[in-house]
């Protein structure tokens, strides 16, 4: 996957697109002589944690409880990867006063309707929490970004806000992978796309060149 770019993965549900996400992010052992790099390191024995430093952004395919604890606050959950970072941190105690300075913030920026920070973030719409999730991965600059099912379950309007993200996020040179079983959003959002049958990529086609008619025969398994 090149800088600048999103890649969007399109398959029926259940062909390995999960597996996928899972192997990338650290969460799932990949077969032996297999390798991850991420911006040419290879990453392959590291841990999530140890990927996130290396660049990575990772919004998981259930928000509920892989992306968000939902008995956190909004605050606790804005922090929840990264609150060992230096800035939050102070001769290393934490410094709770540059966190919720940090937190008002990315609500702010990332229109999070909540009325407060300290609201436990279970009382949130879907939309609202997913927002809070992508509002800790990219505030942290990922180089790369792994992006799944993002706007599933979420009202039409937080949709569009989560599109122009990541529309950002390409324009200022992020790297993106899309697993999405919407195929709209796969052919609306990306500038390739890999198609997944029964665990395997089988094509790759130009955003440009995309037909929903061909690559629904593609996710079929059907390649003539």
């Amino acid at each position: 996957i090149h800088a600048g770019e999103i890649l969007g993965i399109a398959g029926v549900s259940g062909n390995g697109q999960r597996e996928l996400a899972e192997a990338i992010a650290g969460l799932r052992e990949i077969e032996p002589g297999s390798s991850i790099e991420l911006d040419s390191s290879d990453v392959t024995l590291c841990s999530t944690h140890e990927r996130r430093e290396k660049g990575l952004g990772f919004i998981p395919e259930e928000r509920i409880p892989d992306g968000a604890i939902p008995d956190f606050t909004v605050s606790e959950n804005l922090v929840l990867v990264n609150h060992g970072d230096g800035n939050f941190t102070k001769r290393g105690l934490f410094s709770f006063d540059s966190i919720r300075s940090h937190n008002v913030e990315l609500v702010s920026d990332f229109d999070v309707k909540t009325p407060s920070i300290e609201t436990p973030t279970s009382s949130l719409s879907g939309g609202n929490i997913q927002k809070v999730i992508l509002a800790r991965e990219l505030s942290a600059k990922p180089t790369f970004l792994l992006a799944c099912q993002p706007t599933r379950g979420v009202d039409i309007g937080a949709a569009e806000y989560i599109h122009n993200r990541l529309i950002e996020q390409r324009g200022i040179g992020t790297a993106t992978l899309l697993i999405s079983e919407d195929l709209d959003e796969v052919i609306g959002l990306s500038d390739r796309i890999a198609v997944m049958y029964e665990g395997e990529i089988i094509s790759i086609v130009s955003g440009e060149d995309a037909e929903r008619n061909k690559i629904g025969l593609l996710m079929a398994g059907v390649t003539d």
